[in-house]
């Protein structure tokens, strides 16, 4: 059994559930909670494949250019390589839980939340780089 870690990336909160250390690198399990509105931008992963459940609350998730409903009790995937994100499109505060394979993107995640946007912009930007994560223009 592993320890709960928490803590906030741009103001939403991150609830590593279990770490990449206790899957001997396979996999990492988290869940986001996002207010209505909320969600990562658009984005890419050079080095993860992505799983989104929802808990909790209506959510899009961007595939190919085109957003499609995620209600809550839902599943989408995301292919490393391919540019996707997700918004909670509901009224309340969401809840995602995220299976993300190879285990180790919850450090980037903690490596960036130190960091406030916009003011901390090219600070995200060269952690994302150094860890595989591409935002597209």
């Amino acid at each position: 059994m592993s320890t709960t870690e928490t803590f906030l990336v741009f103001g939403e909160p991150i609830e590593i559930l279990i770490p990449g250390e206790a899957t001997n690198g396979l996999s990492t399990t988290l869940t986001q909670t996002s207010p209505p509105g909320g969600g990562p931008p658009p984005h890419i992963h050079t080095n993860e494949d992505e799983t989104f459940y929802v808990l909790d609350g209506d959510y899009e998730y961007l595939s190919d250019e085109q957003w499609l409903p995620v209600p809550h009790g839902q599943a989408v995937h995301a292919r490393r390589g391919s540019v996707h994100t997700f918004r909670n499109v509901g009224d309340k505060e969401g809840k995602m839980l995220v299976f993300i394979t190879p285990g180790g993107f919850e450090r980037y995640l903690e490596e960036i939340s130190v960091f406030s946007m916009p003011g901390d912009t090219d600070k995200v930007l060269a952690v994302s780089e150094r860890c595989g994560i591409v935002f597209p223009h």
